[in-house]
């Protein structure tokens, strides 16, 4: 551990590109995780006097991790004397989205490991690039960073696929339809029902979010490719090639 931090590795591109990294993660995984929107029915029944209809609301809270089927409590007439009864549709992108946080939670973990590295325990002898060995920090980042990015950019096309998956299986005008899952307590004859359906720009944000982490960590490898001994042995001048030494011509004889 050193005996004084070093904070001036924030000023430089792979401090201050860790720190972007940790920060974009969180808020990444946050907007994923964090996602919550209310899809409801209400149900109107159709009178042909002059009476009031009576209503009835159905409502189901769509959140991560996207497990739970949708299921409503809907009426299939609106007499007093009828039960309500639970209707679901079936749902279920799970996997996807716990794919993408996952992702977020480790990178936010590792970022944040390395920076704590950088600043506590990396000696200043790691800017000499000619001592690097395979084995040396720059190289070791380099690997995982390379790793990280590509899992970013596969979490970030799944969770993308989960979300439009989301949005066309929740869409509760497709649900009230004819051949929906809820389409027995909304007959146009008996029952018109006023669907409302979710916001999601959170989910979109987060999408955006987990495409910019694949570009932020690609410019992060790409500094740590200059600490590499592999940039340093290309980067080295070649010898310059000296012509051979001219002899002076011979006397001629007299």
């Amino acid at each position: 551990m050193r005996s004084n931090p070093n904070y001036d590795v924030i000023k430089e591109p792979r401090g201050f590109i860790k720190c972007l990294e940790v920060f974009l993660a969180i808020f990444a995984f946050a907007c994923a995780t964090g996602f919550s929107g209310e899809l409801s029915i209400l149900q109107k029944e159709v009178v042909t006097g002059t009476g009031n209809p009576k209503l009835h609301k159905g409502v189901f809270t769509l959140s991560y991790p996207f497990s739970d089927d949708i299921t409503m409590v809907l009426q299939e007439d609106m007499n007093d004397t009828t039960t309500m009864a639970e209707r679901t549709a079936p749902f279920g992108e799970r996997s996807k989205t716990e794919f993408f946080v996952v992702i977020g939670v480790f990178c936010f973990l590792y970022s944040l490991c390395m920076i704590i590295y950088y600043v506590f325990f990396q000696e200043d002898n790691s800017s000499n690039a000619s001592v690097s060995t395979m084995l040396s920090p720059p190289v070791i980042d380099f690997v995982f960073g390379a790793f990280w990015c590509l899992f970013w950019f596969f979490s970030s096309c799944a969770f993308a696929s989960g979300v439009l998956a989301i949005e066309s299986s929740a869409d509760l005008s497709e649900l009230v339809a004819e051949g929906g899952a809820f389409h027995p307590y909304c007959i146009p004859t008996k029952i018109t029902c006023i669907v409302t359906n979710a916001k999601y720009a959170t989910l979109t944000v987060a999408i955006l979010l987990g495409f910019l982490n694949v570009f932020v960590w690609l410019g992060n490898i790409w500094f740590l490719w200059k600490e590499t001994p592999w940039h340093n042995s290309n980067a080295q001048p070649a010898a310059t090639i000296q012509p051979p030494p001219q002899q002076a011509p011979t006397a001629q004889a007299i």
